[in-house]
C-alpha cells in the first residue's frame, strides 16, 4: 500500500505579525521571526499540520474575544456569522468581495491562502499584509508514474498566479500534438488561453484590458533579428 503526501513551505510578506494573523495563519507553523525582513515562514507538512478550516474558526474566535467582540452562546458558533461580527469590527461590513466569499465560500475542508489573504486585507490590525508565496509538492511512499509534482502560487490583492507541474506536462503533450499534426490554430488557441489565464490574474479590469492590448501589439510586432 502506498500513501500519498503534500508538504510546502512559504512566507507572508508583511509589516508586522499581529493578532489577525496569528488567528489566520497560526495553524500553518507561523514563525514571525524567520526568514525575517518583512516575511514570516508558513508551512504545511505531513503528518504534522493539516490547516483546516476549523483552526481558523478557532483563532478566530479567539481573535473575537481578545477585541471584546460578543458571541452568541444560544447556536453553534461557525465562520460565516463570526467574519460578520469582525468585519463589523473593522470597518468592512459593506466589503462586496468579502460579502461574497462570507455568502459563497463552503468553508470546509483544507484553509485555502487565497480566501485566507482576502480575509486578512480586510482585517488589518497593522499586518499590511501585501502577499503570500507558497511552493508545495505531492509525493508518494513508493515511486509510482505520476505520483509526484509540484506547484507555485503568487498571491495578493493585485494579482495571482499559480502553476502546476502538471500544466506543463499536459501544455507540452497538447503543443506537441498540434504542431505535428501542422494544426495553427489549436496551437495558437493553447498559447493565446495560457495567456489569457495569466491576464486573468490581475485583478484590476481596467488595467488588465491595458496591459492585454499591449501584449496583442507585440506580438503582432515583427521579431527582430540578431546578426550572428
Amino acid at each position: 500500500m502506498a500513501n500519498n503526501y503534500y508538504e510546502g513551505t512559504g512566507v507572508l510578506v508583511l509589516d508586522h505579525v499581529t493578532p489577525v494573523i496569528k488567528a489566520l495563519f497560526g495553524a500553518f507553523r507561523l514563525d514571525e521571526h524567520h526568514p525575517g525582513n518583512g516575511q514570516a515562514y508558513i508551512a504545511q507538512i505531513a503528518e504534522t499540520n493539516d490547516p483546516r478550516w476549523t483552526d481558523v474558526l478557532d483563532g478566530l474566535e479567539n481573535l473575537a474575544t481578545q477585541l471584546g467582540i460578543p458571541m452568541p452562546d444560544d447556536e453553534e458558533l461557525l465562520i460565516p456569522p463570526l467574519l460578520e461580527r469582525l468585519a463589523a469590527h473593522f470597518g468592512a461590513d459593506q466589503d462586496g468581495e468579502l460579502e461574497n466569499l462570507i455568502e459563497h465560500h463552503q468553508f470546509e475542508d483544507g484553509a485555502d491562502l487565497e480566501a485566507l489573504l482576502l480575509i486578512a486585507s480586510r482585517f488589518d490590525d497593522g499586518h499590511h499584509l501585501t502577499a503570500i508565496q507558497f511552493e508545495g509538492c505531492w509525493y508518494c511512499s513508493k515511486p509510482r508514474l505520476f505520483e509526484f509534482g509540484g506547484n507555485g502560487c503568487y498571491l495578493s490583492r493585485e494579482v495571482q498566479v499559480f502553476r502546476t507541474s502538471s500544466q506543463a506536462l499536459q501544455l507540452g503533450d497538447q503543443l506537441r500534438k498540434a504542431i505535428v499534426a501542422t494544426d495553427i490554430e489549436e496551437a495558437s488557441a493553447l498559447i493565446a488561453l495560457e495567456a489569457a489565464n495569466l491576464l486573468a490574474g490581475i485583478n484590476d479590469e481596467h488595467f488588465r484590458l491595458s496591459v492585454r492590448h499591449r501584449v496583442a501589439e507585440r506580438l503582432a510586432q515583427t521579431p527582430t533579428i540578431s546578426a550572428a
